[in-house]
């Protein structure tokens, strides 16, 4: 859920297949008002799919993927998903098959944007333009022996490293977008790190929530749930963008 420009109680979210205003007065149990503004993955060999992660760009618009659904065994049927963006209330898909949609973020000098789908082992790289146009797909960073688990949460730092969460792997990690190398790793006494992003008055702490995704049927024990704050030595983050509406 992201603010949206000019209000303080109005959000953008995202819920199930849709996309959705959200006003909340941050204090209530539950919002006043839910509107919904598009759905996505709306062909019937679709309707188990749901969105999953989601980020709104510099520019303002809302980028949000979908994931399949599980199987009978409880694994994401690979495949099903898309990477959408919407600008005011128009949505553009941008790819295709994609297996859970998950890390995003943009280097605004560079013109970059980065992405990440959990069932591959990668972060991909895009040129994008101010109007939201996305080509010139390239692997910037491959986990081979160099990460346990897979790619979940992506943000990106004042000096253009990239910082990944990475499931089933315990870490966080800085990555050099330039040429993939590992310039940090944070390892947490859990094994599910999903998503990091930084705050604080100088946005100098990260944030890292971790899951309780069973594994082999069991929940896995404390830490793990726990949301993580750490502080963050030599570079600081950006500020988060409110939805354009």
């Amino acid at each position: 859920m992201f603010p949206v420009e000019g209000s303080n109680s109005k959000f953008i979210a995202g819920i199930s297949r849709k996309f959705a205003f959200v006003e909340w007065d941050g204090k209530s149990p539950k919002p006043s008002k839910i509107e919904t503004i598009a759905e996505v993955d709306t062909d019937p060999d679709a309707k188990g799919n749901r969105l999953n992660g989601g980020k709104v760009d510099p520019w303002g618009r809302l980028w949000a993927g979908t994931m399949g659904p599980s199987d009978a065994n409880g694994d994401v049927i690979p495949h099903k998903g898309a990477l959408y963006s919407l600008n005011k209330g128009v949505v553009t898909k941008h790819k295709c098959n994609i297996g859970i949609s998950n890390g995003l973020a943009w280097d605004t000098t560079k013109m970059k944007m980065y992405y990440c789908d959990t069932m591959e082992p990668k972060i991909f790289q895009y040129d994008i333009s101010k109007d939201g146009k996305i080509s010139n797909e390239k692997v910037i960073f491959e986990y081979g022996n160099k990460l346990e688990g897979k790619p979940d949460g992506l943000t990106i730092d004042k000096n253009g490293d990239l910082w990944l969460t990475s499931i089933f792997g315990s870490t966080v990690c800085k990555i050099d977008p330039t040429n993939g190398n590992i310039k940090e790793k944070i390892v947490f006494p859990t094994s599910q790190p999903t998503s990091v992003t930084f705050g604080g008055k100088d946005l100098d702490e990260m944030f890292v929530t971790t899951a309780l995704i069973p594994v082999a049927g069991k929940i896995p024990p404390p830490p793990a749930g726990t949301t993580y704050r750490i502080k963050v030595a030599g570079t600081t983050g950006l500020k988060g963008d409110r939805y354009k509406p």
